[in-house]
């Protein structure tokens, strides 16, 4: 029966509608970052005022023209990428053994779980009914009995995020999702210096954000918590914060480019 399971996940991720439409939901997951990183290279270098968080991206690119459509046809190649994750969570992975196989086929099913929350998101965003985001989830949150346990228990599984990020970018686990050809010559250099830089600037601000979730807790104080343009600017009163800002702004730009050529070379096992 699990075999069964297995197989027929494979097929369905397998589909070249399904592989097309996933190619189309890692490219649109990269200019995600890609904008974050450009808004907050806004934050760093004019004003505070805005959000570089995945929202706040979904909702610069709705204020332009065809913003729906684009959030639309984004929140359809994100959907493909979420059924592309789940057949390699249920039967993907096949090159690797025991533990192995099952803690690759948990982090799809992870990714899988934060596309399908990016394309809620754009649906939201499309139909107009997006919301202001992180500080006032917290503040609902915390008006619950237990909420500064949730709260704290949410900070606690960024900064796992945050760490699994780092340790991807060390490990260099990342190559197993691309084709041999990405990671050969000169492409291959460019997608390694992407790939790292990327992944540990995304672990060090989800490191940020993760302690003032937890903060926020500590305190009850939802103020304290936010979004990733909160846990950006966090850097800019201190010494070196511009430089710092701009360094952490070019890393999830490196981030956003390694997702945008990984849709090119998208490796299927």
């Amino acid at each position: 029966m699990q075999q069964e399971a297995e197989q027929a996940a494979r097929e369905t991720r397998d589909h070249p509608a399904v592989t097309g439409v996933a190619r189309a939901g890692m490219a649109a997951y990269g200019v995600v970052y890609v904008i974050v990183a450009w808004l907050a290279a806004h934050l760093a270098l004019r004003s505070p005022e805005g959000s570089a968080s995945g929202q706040g991206a979904l909702r610069q690119v709705r204020e332009q023209p065809m913003g729906a459509v684009v959030l639309w046809l984004t929140a359809i190649g994100l959907s493909g990428l979420v059924v592309w994750e789940v057949g390699q969570a249920i039967g993907g992975h096949r090159e690797q053994d025991g533990l192995h196989r099952w803690g690759a086929r948990a982090a799809s099913a992870g990714r899988g779980m934060v596309f399908a929350v990016l394309a809620v998101l754009a649906v939201r965003e499309a139909s107009g009914q997006g919301d202001s985001g992180g500080g006032g989830v917290t503040g609902r949150l915390m008006g619950w009995s237990a909420g500064p346990v949730i709260v704290a228990l949410i900070g606690l599984g960024i900064a796992g995020v945050g760490v699994f990020s780092i340790a991807h970018a060390v490990s260099d686990k990342w190559r197993r999702g691309v084709e041999p050809r990405a990671r050969a010559g000169a492409l291959g250099d460019v997608v390694t210096v992407l790939a790292r830089v990327g992944f540990v600037t995304r672990g060090v601000a989800f490191l940020v954000l993760a302690g003032m979730f937890v903060w926020s807790a500590v305190t009850h104080d939802p103020e304290k918590s936010g979004g990733l343009d909160q846990a950006i600017v966090r850097f800019r009163d201190e010494p070196y914060g511009p430089a710092l800002m701009l360094l952490l702004v070019a890393g999830l730009g490196c981030y956003g480019v390694f997702h945008v050529l990984r849709a090119c070379f998208l490796r299927q096992d």
